[in-house]
């Protein structure tokens, strides 16, 4: 094959193969058939033309949706009616009450005198006053609540006596010798019927006759009962006679029910009285007799036959 001084780079033909029109180069041109020109600027458009990113879409979108939420929001608004506003004064002047006053009602005047001024010393008198006076009340009412015990105790301990009373004799139980008298009296128990376990010289406020019970008891001088009860102290049954004459005598102990006389009555000395027993603090059957001038006591076997 021989080579072609005139046609630099030109393809070798075959002696079998027809051989096409070969236009003249001049200057070292090639010339390239039309249809691969064609193919080569086409793919050159395509490599030249921008390529759409999906970030950037994404924004674009983004930025059209935001201008159209700031238009059609505001669009929205503008069409909604206004909320009422209310100020602090429409609302007071809404919940104030209001009161109507008749005429006919009257005020009292008001004076200066009304009122006054409060220190704190008459602040402190006040309260020691109000402290003194609640101090005052309860000691009231506790002496009124002991009072009311001890009536309740006395009425309990008579009734318990009461119960326990024997039935007044209708006669008495035998016959005794008259009492003693003398000058000054007549002794109480009848004679030889009694002996004294104590009296005022041994340190006891009377004299104590131990006889046997229902043993009549006289009276040692004449005058008028002051007293008569079922119940007296630790007396027991107690009959008490005033003779007149600055003179008393006191008679306790005796049998329940067997008083002769009642307050108010007028005796003869030698009277019947009541009988023996041992009521009240007493441990045995006894009468325990007191007697007293101007109101002091004394030994009554220094002024009685006993």
């Amino acid at each position: 094959m021989a080579e072609n001084p005139t046609s630099a780079g030109a393809p070798d033909a075959d002696a079998t193969t027809p051989t096409k029109a070969v236009q003249p180069v001049t200057r070292g041109i090639v010339v390239m058939p039309r249809s691969d020109v064609r193919r080569m600027e086409r793919a050159a458009r395509r490599a030249g033309a921008p390529q759409v990113k999906p970030v950037r879409a994404a924004g674009t979108i983004a930025a059209v949706l935001a201008l159209l939420a700031g238009v059609a929001i505001p669009a929205y608004a503008a069409t909604q009616p206004a909320p009422e506003t209310v100020s602090m004064q429409d609302a007071a002047e809404r919940e104030a009450q209001s009161i109507a006053v008749d005429a006919a009602v009257e005020t009292a005047p008001l004076s200066g005198a009304a009122y006054s001024a409060t220190t704190p010393e008459e602040i402190e008198e006040a309260k020691a006053a109000a402290a003194a006076a609640e101090a005052a009340e309860r000691a009231r009412e506790q002496a009124e609540l002991l009072a009311q015990q001890q009536r309740e105790q006395q009425a309990q301990q008579q009734e318990q006596q009461a119960q326990t009373a024997p039935q007044q004799p209708q006669q008495q139980p035998q016959t005794y010798e008259p009492p003693v008298v003398s000058d000054g009296g007549i002794c109480p128990l009848p004679a030889g019927t009694y002996y004294v376990s104590r009296s005022v010289g041994s340190g006891h406020e009377g004299t104590d006759m131990v006889a046997p019970a229902m043993t009549p008891i006289y009276a040692v001088k004449s005058g008028t009962v002051i007293t008569s009860q079922e119940a007296l102290g630790g007396w027991g049954v107690t009959v008490a006679i005033d003779h007149g004459d600055g003179t008393s005598s006191l008679y306790g102990h005796m049998t329940y029910g067997t008083r002769q006389v009642e307050v108010g009555q007028t005796v003869e000395a030698g009277q019947l009285i009541g009988y023996v027993g041992s009521t009240g603090r007493s441990t045995a059957n006894h009468l325990h007799i007191e007697y007293r001038i101007n109101g002091a006591i004394v030994d009554p076997m220094s002024y009685l036959p006993i």
